[in-house]
């Protein structure tokens, strides 16, 4: 879904980017789709990426669909980091525990979300090294966002 003209071109690369993961991730289905419907269906989240918020919500189970807005201004954010703190994450400098732990990314989860995220996180680090697209995005997230 394309955020609407008023929102920012940041909202609508990160929404861009998202929506490109899930999409690669849903035509590889396997071990790491199921375990996002899982943890996915059915839940809305209020994401931050440095200066950018944007609504995320997934419906659908094995056919999950991703809509996704304008954060609400008043929304709590589920999910907040920097593109710096994910893209390390990415390329192996860092792990989503470390990055938790140092304060540089929170997430707002129960303690069974949490491991679900880690898992899924893990997934798809492990999906990279066999899934040209995805190594792809992870450079167009790199020369896009962190410019």
């Amino acid at each position: 879904m394309i955020l609407p003209p008023s929102t920012s071109s940041r909202a609508e690369l990160l929404t861009a980017l998202l929506l490109e993961l899930i999409e690669i991730l849903r035509d590889r289905q396997g071990d790491t789709w199921s375990a996002i419907v899982r943890i996915a269906n059915g839940k809305s989240a209020t994401i931050a990426i440095d200066d950018t918020r944007i609504f995320v919500q997934a419906e659908g189970e094995m056919d999950l669909q991703l809509a996704i807005s304008e954060a609400d201004p008043n929304a709590t954010n589920a999910f907040e980091s920097t593109g710096r703190a994910l893209y390390n994450i990415i390329i192996g400098k860092s792990t989503l525990e470390k990055s938790v732990a140092s304060g540089k990314i929170f997430i707002s989860a129960n303690f069974g979300d949490l491991l679900k995220i880690r898992s899924i996180v893990t997934a798809v680090l492990l999906d990279t090294s066999v899934e040209p697209r995805l190594l792809s995005l992870w450079h167009r997230f790199e020369q896009e966002w962190l410019k």
